[in-house]
């Protein structure tokens, strides 16, 4: 019976211990971001802590936080956030977007160092939306980004794309490069700085003096 009360804690222990080192693993920190098309581009900055993540989209013209979005993907809640208004409003989880045709994944040979991380090229093909999407993904502890893209269920290729690759986990896109099938770039996203950090809890709430929009 002791012997029995002994592994059964051994391996209550065993098991917190591997939890606490997965979640102290995972990715705290500021990544910075472009997204460019053929006609603009704009920059995001994440802020990630745990389950929490903020959104920040800087205006091309005014260089300013113009909007943010604070996402608790534990709750699977989020809040959008008008700065200029001081207004904050809940945010409905969107439905999940329909791919046309089929999406081919598969893992490329070309290795890039970008921001300090080796990163693994992967290409997905969808022959019927006549678009190819190359990534280039930093792998090991990017814990929240796959939550991330399921919780905001984005209508953009680049965020359905990587969800078709089935085999890896715990990454992020430093680079992200989007083709025609003739191979004319028609979007790219890229990290243009990352930061692994320490992250005030304060950054995820919503800002004194901001009401809610009814």
């Amino acid at each position: 019976m002791k012997k029995s009360l002994l592994l059964i804690t051994a391996m209550a222990v065993l098991m917190f211990t591997f939890s606490f080192g997965a979640r102290a693993q995972s990715f705290e920190g500021v990544i910075e971001f472009k997204k460019m098309s053929t006609i603009d581009t704009t920059t995001y900055i994440y802020y990630v802590k745990g389950g929490n993540v903020r959104i920040d989209e800087i205006g091309t013209k005014s260089h300013k936080v113009e909007g943010s979005f604070l996402i608790d993907l534990d709750a699977k809640t989020m809040k959008s956030l008008n700065h200029d208004r001081k207004l904050y409003m809940d945010q409905e989880k969107p439905s999940v977007p329909v791919i046309k045709g089929t999406c081919v994944a598969k893992k490329g040979t070309l290795v890039k160092n970008l921001q300090g991380y080796k990163c693994n090229e992967y290409t997905v093909t969808n022959t019927e939306e006549a678009t190819v999407i190359t990534y280039y993904l930093a792998d090991g502890k990017f814990t929240f980004f796959e939550r991330l893209l399921r919780q905001l269920n984005r209508k953009e290729k680049s965020s359905e794309y990587f969800l078709e690759i089935k085999d890896v986990k715990n990454v992020f896109p430093m680079l992200s490069v989007q083709t025609d099938m003739s191979g004319k770039e028609t979007g790219r996203l890229e990290v243009t700085k990352i930061s692994n950090k320490p992250i005030d809890t304060s950054m995820f709430e919503v800002p004194k003096g901001y009401n809610k929009f009814k």
